[in-house]
């Protein structure tokens, strides 16, 4: 086979372009997982600590950037925000990426340069909403359930795992209403290594590509 035909096979640049972000995301949030002055004051709770609200919000921030590159072709917008239903006058819960047809009810402080740039999304134009968490231990399984009026489509990804875990995350995601469950990297605790799947990015994207394909395909039905 000639090397055209293996870059072919393997995808080449295409992939590579893909996968950059969680790349480059991967390393970037790592860092703050495997470097032992953190991790010392992580495992004593010490104050002076970095949030796993501000590393969540860092990630899901991060995600929408991604996910805003590899759908640019599909017409289809990224934010983080609430859904708003129409007919209850009602928000959902947070939700930290949101994929959605073009438009919004409002915008919170979503000036030239923001500091923050929420959405107030119309439940019939949501595609799927991403949840986001750092480290995971275990599946919020009522998540599902409080976003059942606002979207069909839900899916998890966190940051990093126990290798050990990702197996039965899997299954709790599916049996508490998930369309799956992903991670960036899979990590143990006093580990400085962090080993990753692009397998795991490739899927996820397929499944929010497939998503996105049938819930454009239904509005043109």
């Amino acid at each position: 086979m000639c090397s055209s035909q293996r870059n072919a096979t393997g995808n080449g640049i295409p992939k590579l372009l893909r996968l950059c972000h969680f790349h480059g995301l991967k390393e970037e949030l790592a860092r703050w997982r495997v470097d032992a002055f953190v991790r010392e004051i992580e495992k004593e709770k010490r104050a002076g600590r970095i949030l796993g609200f501000i590393r969540g919000l860092r990630l899901s921030a991060r995600l929408v950037y991604a996910l805003r590159d590899h759908l640019s072709s599909t017409g289809v917008e990224v934010h983080w925000g609430h859904i708003v239903d129409v007919g209850t006058g009602l928000c959902s819960p947070e939700c930290d990426v949101i994929i959605h047809k073009p438009g919004s009810r409002g915008r919170w402080n979503g000036t030239e340069e923001p500091v923050m740039d929420f959405r107030f999304i119309d439940s019939r134009l949501t595609v799927a909403v991403v949840s986001c968490k750092s480290l995971i231990h275990r599946v919020d399984r009522g998540y599902c359930h409080r976003m059942a009026h606002y979207v069909a489509n839900v899916l998890l990804f966190a940051e990093c795992c126990h290798p050990a875990r990702v197996k039965g995350l899997r299954r709790a995601a599916q049996e508490a209403g998930y369309r799956g469950f992903w991670y960036l990297y899979a990590w143990e605790p006093e580990s400085s290594k962090y080993p990753h799947d692009e397998t795991v990015w490739e899927d996820f994207l397929s499944q929010v590509e497939k998503l996105v394909t049938k819930h454009l395909a239904d509005g043109q039905a």
